[in-house]
């Protein structure tokens, strides 16, 4: 019948396409973790299929991978990225601590990021050992974790005899070898960059922890506080993107109107070639007071049209169910704002009575809600994209965003380098295939 032929016809054009991916999911489980190098991308039904290493994009003020929104939870824990032997802050764990230690921000609280140092002091002194950030980036990746990588701390701690920065390091003192170090800060980002520029466990470079311009510590505010910022940001992060374009670049602000970053300052140091704003949030209730609360950060990063995210928040002397209670407060006040991502100081093995989140904190359930709320996430160790996957600002497929977007791949082209990695695909095809 006429009728009905035509209504299966339009059924086909729903199903054949599901059922494609449906088998492109058995292909890949067969496949695992193979390596596909260079080659020509497959075609089926019409569609590129290629592996990218899934890198986080920035378009507006939102993140991405591969076209699917990425606003992340999860914590610090500056204490993962040391090892025994090797260099330390914080104490050293055992490879089954850490395990879990990233197995509880996963399966307790959802986690999808985590922010920890990424310090020189880590290389104890030899520019070609990678092992502990190495460490770091391999038990985070098993639990579906990114790293967002902080290179150098504002502060003395775990910085290896290197002091506190001030006004003139910002203006010069970044390019000269401080003391327990081998290389000027200037060069060490380009070194990090360059030798991880292809990893996506890496979620973002940031390049300070908590950032400001005073002419000593415990002095004064540089005059020029703010225009020292913009200089040294934009410097180091064009550093960072000529050996690295797979990564985004945070500066690593407080925002709650430290020197060279009060009021319409911090719209202007995050104006240049930083690519994600950052605040912190120690508030014991709200958010802060204008112009440095969060909801006039978030107003200024708007106008910029770029992404923003809270990279420590922590609260103590207080219950830790009215702990948990003003954290889903904070959560609310981000998410709802617009923001991109909130990350809490700090997850540890046992809660100490301080700002530490230890299993069976009711905050781990507060957490995984919000992670549940945010939902379709971008698996970690890649993605698979067709040329017919939508680009995040909604234009054509491979569009340019900040970053670099994956380019639309037509018959015969080369594919990108890249390793197919054995993840779940089931998130990706339930979002596609829904």
């Amino acid at each position: 019948m006429p009728g009905r032929s035509t209504s299966l016809a339009k059924a086909a054009r729903f199903v054949r396409p599901r059922r494609m991916l449906l088998s492109l999911a058995i292909v890949l489980a067969a496949l695992g973790a193979a390596t596909f190098a260079g080659r020509t991308p497959a075609v089926l039904g019409g569609a590129n299929l290629i592996a990218t290493g899934g890198f986080v994009r920035a378009s507006g003020t939102q993140l991405y991978v591969g076209g699917t929104p990425w606003r992340f939870t999860g914590y610090n824990a500056y204490q993962t990225t040391s090892a025994s032997p090797g260099y330390q802050c914080g104490g050293a764990s055992s490879d089954a601590q850490l395990d879990q230690i990233f197995a509880q921000m996963q399966n307790a609280s959802g986690s999808i990021a985590m922010r920890t140092w990424f310090f020189q002091s880590y290389m104890a002194g030899n520019t070609a050992n990678f092992s502990q950030f190495d460490r770091v980036l391999t038990f985070a990746s098993a639990h579906g974790i990114r790293v967002i990588a902080t290179l150098v701390n504002q502060w003395t701690a775990c910085d290896s005899g290197a002091g506190y920065k001030t006004a003139s390091w910002y203006a010069s003192g970044y390019r000269s070898v401080e003391s327990g170090h081998s290389l000027s800060f200037r060069d060490y980002a380009a070194l990090m960059a360059a030798h991880y520029r292809n990893d996506p466990r890496i979620a973002f470079w940031q390049l300070v922890n908590e950032a400001e311009t005073k002419d000593a510590a415990g002095g004064s505010c540089a005059a020029n506080g703010a225009a020292l910022l913009r200089s040294f940001g934009d410097d180091v992060a064009g550093v960072i993107k000529a050996n690295d374009p797979n990564h985004l670049v945070s500066l690593g602000t407080m925002g709650g109107g430290q020197c060279g970053q009060v009021g319409p300052d911090y719209q202007y140091i995050h104006a240049g070639r930083i690519d994600i704003c950052e605040i912190h949030d120690y508030h014991t209730s709200g958010t802060g007071n204008p112009p440095n609360d969060l909801a006039s950060r978030l107003a200024q990063c708007k106008a910029l049209n770029k992404p923003l995210f809270i990279g420590e928040t922590g609260l103590q002397n207080m219950s830790l169910t009215a702990r948990a209670s003003e954290f889903s407060n904070k959560l609310a006040a981000l998410f709802g704002g617009g923001g991109a991502g909130f990350l809490i100081w700090s997850k540890h093995l046992a809660n100490d009575g301080g700002y530490a989140v230890g299993p069976g904190d009711p905050t781990e359930a507060v957490m995984l809600a919000e992670a549940k709320k945010l939902g379709g996430q971008g698996p970690i160790g890649g993605l698979i994209v067709t040329d017919g996957d939508p680009a995040p600002n909604g234009s054509t497929p491979g569009a340019r965003v900040a970053g670099t977007h994956a380019p639309a791949l037509r018959a015969g082209a080369a594919g990108p380098t890249a390793t197919l990695a054995a993840i779940p695909f089931s998130a990706w095809l339930l979002h596609r295939v829904r």
